[in-house]
């Protein structure tokens, strides 16, 4: 049996947040992008664009929270290692499909004194699935 194709097409939807050392609390998980329901995660990333500066070291992962349910810390990617060089750690997809309203967001961790710079850029690439924008074929 041959698969049905669908002329339905979307384009990936693209949703950014910046955040600073003064906008996370260490090891807790800060929404930053709201998702809906239907939502699938296809990439994205969390660039640091100005280093973290604590004490020791500053480590990130990339979360979600679903609906009321607790955070997930890592859903996209898992704590890092130490950052010590501007770049960014990409968002993993896993395929899941949101059946409610959820975000996602980061966690960042950082041992010795807090932080007093550091920024970063939360990207997040998604669908929605069932919708359309246009067809082909």
């Amino acid at each position: 049996m041959p698969i049905t194709k669908l002329s339905g097409r979307q384009e990936v939807i693209a949703a950014t947040a910046d955040f600073t050392y003064a906008d996370v609390t260490d090891d807790t998980y800060m929404a930053a992008v709201d998702l809906p329901g239907g939502a699938i995660v296809v990439g994205g990333h969390l660039a640091i664009t100005t280093l973290f500066n604590s004490a020791t070291d500053d480590k990130f992962s990339i979360g979600d929270k679903v609906g009321s349910a607790s955070a997930t810390k890592d859903t996209y990617a898992a704590l890092s290692a130490d950052i010590t060089a501007v770049g960014a750690v990409p968002i993993v997809a896993t395929g899941k499909k949101y059946s409610e309203p959820s975000t996602v967001g980061v966690v960042w961790n950082g041992t010795g004194t807090a932080p007093s710079a550091g920024v970063g850029r939360l990207t997040v690439l998604y669908i929605v699935d069932g919708r359309a924008a246009f067809t082909q074929g």
